[in-house]
This record gives C-alpha cells, structure tokens and sequence, in this order.
C-alpha cells in the first residue's frame, strides 16, 4: 500500500498503537507534512514526514515497530525520536518521533 498525505491528513490528533516489548505505547499524530520532491521520477512517491507525540515515561529507540491504526491496519514502519524543535511542540516533557516515507 503506497500511503501518501491524502491518507494521513485526516489522522492528525488520532493515537496511534506502536508494539513494543514492553507492550503497546500509545504515539499521537501531531503533524503529516509532504516534502519537497526535489528531482524524483514521478513514478517515485512524494516524500512525507509525520511527527508524532508520545509519552514522557517511556522513550521509544530508533527501530521498526509494528504500527496500527484502526483505519490503516497494522504496519511495519522505523521511528526515529526527534527533538521537540518541531512547530508542535507544546510540552517538554513530551516524548517526539518522526516517520519518513521517501
């Protein structure tokens, strides 16, 4: 499945269940950005970026994780935490992570 903006956008402020060894962490979405597409064949997919936020106790390392939504279904997808330099921060204490899909 080739999920562009169209499908994320509608997401934004929806949670998110990331399947961890320590259980399931639910991550928000706080942000679904499309990136530029610079010099990519159109056959390639835009570059998107998502940002989401997640909890201050438990800090997600940079892995893949299975990722689930009720309407997207269950996805394989590396997260990689980021620093809440991101317009959406709103809180220090909260935990950022971001998804590219190139």
């Amino acid at each position: 499945m080739n999920l562009g903006l169209e499908q994320f956008a509608p997401l934004v402020g929806t949670n998110f269940m990331v399947h961890t060894q320590a259980g399931l962490i639910d991550v928000q979405l706080s942000e679904a950005t499309e990136l530029p597409r610079g010099n990519r064949p159109e056959q390639f997919r835009t570059p998107l970026s998502l940002i989401f936020i997640g909890p201050p106790d438990v800090a997600l390392l940079q892995d893949t994780y299975l990722i689930e939504h009720p309407a997207l279904g269950h996805h394989q997808w590396c997260i990689v935490p980021v620093s809440s330099g991101s317009p959406a921060a709103t809180n220090d204490n909260e935990r950022y992570y971001q998804i590219l899909f190139a």
